[in-house]
């Protein structure tokens, strides 16, 4: 007997049941933080993989609804690469679609995980097309977390005045819309302009205001990178016994919410502290650690991170040679 044909139809509804199965158990697993990602490890393929057969099957709200659900996850792993793929199918999805709304959010992911990756002029490049349809659609919300980025982008760039003004456009937005946890985050943001200008008190007074802001919304994400930002103002101030708390806060965040680049980046910070103090060894232990996490995930730092392994364990091998403890 002739082995029976699949039918497109069928093919579809595969997609279908399959699509709504893998979103479920993102979400699942997702909510569980740290814990369920090893799981989703596991999955990760097969989710591409569905991704891009749903896009093939015009299942435009399936692709929609499975990016959205590994998003965070990907994005706290450092599957950065992964994610843009992901995103870039939901972009796809959501042009052949008409979902101008989801096209906005779209570009404003990939904007922001080009950040993550450190290519800014493609992050730039991304958000401003999709701040152009943010004010097309008078999307004041998109507006306001796009505007962010931006501004992000620039500080980094050393451009403060510039993100200066982009930041005060956000943050009224956000408060004119009642979107506390953009608050928290535009206030924060605002902190590291001044912080990069070692304008360290103003900068202090931005983390303290959206601290508050960011526990009260439940914001971990923000909560744990306030108080990086916090402990790195001491650190500078030469408070180490304060930083080294704060950063102990941060550590604990980003372990919890499985964020290996927040992980690593806490724990450089850790060892940057320990060298300030004179412990070598704590900072080797700690540049290491910061070292391996970054490996894993192709961190944009991690050059840095090296280069400052290099750098305390040289400083290790010269007190050994003069007999000191090291």
């Amino acid at each position: 007997m002739p082995e029976h044909a699949v039918s497109s139809a069928e093919l579809t509804g595969v997609c279908q049941r399959l699509a709504a199965h893998y979103t479920a158990l993102a979400e699942k697993e997702s909510a569980r933080g740290a814990a369920g990602y090893a799981r989703l490890d596991k999955e990760q393929m097969q989710c591409l993989r569905l991704l891009e057969s749903c896009l093939n099957s015009g299942l435009w709200k399936q692709v929609r609804d499975l990016a959205e659900a590994i998003n965070t996850y990907l994005d706290r792993q450092g599957h950065w690469t992964e994610k843009l793929t992901a995103v870039g199918m939901r972009l796809t999805a959501a042009r052949q679609s008409g979902d101008r709304d989801d096209e906005m959010w779209s570009l404003y992911s990939l904007g922001y995980t080009y950040d993550r990756c450190g290519e800014q002029e493609k992050a730039l490049a991304w958000a401003k097309q999709s701040l152009s349809i943010a004010r097309e659609l008078q999307h004041k919300e998109g507006e306001g977390w796009i505007l962010n980025n931006m501004a992000d982008i620039y500080r980094q760039q050393g451009k403060y005045k510039q993100a200066l003004e982009q930041f005060q456009k956000s943050l009224t937005i956000m408060q004119e819309i009642g979107d506390k946890e953009g608050e928290g985050m535009t206030l924060n943001n605002i902190g590291m302009v001044y912080y990069n200008q070692n304008d360290y008190k103003t900068a202090l007074e931005y983390y303290e205001k959206c601290l508050p802001i960011s526990k009260k919304v439940g914001d971990q994400t923000r909560e744990g990178i306030t108080y990086n930002n916090i402990a790195t103002v001491y650190r500078m101030k030469g408070d180490t016994t304060k930083a080294l708390e704060y950063y102990k806060q941060d550590l604990s965040i980003c372990q919890q919410l499985g964020d290996k680049a927040g992980e690593a980046q806490s724990r450089w910070n850790f060892g940057l502290t320990y060298e300030d103090i004179g412990d070598l060894a704590k900072a080797d232990e700690y540049i290491s650690q910061a070292v391996q996490i970054a490996e894993t995930i192709d961190h944009p730092k991690l050059e840095e991170y090296r280069k400052g392994l290099a750098r305390v364990r040289a400083a290790r091998q010269a007190a050994q040679g003069k007999g000191g403890e090291a």
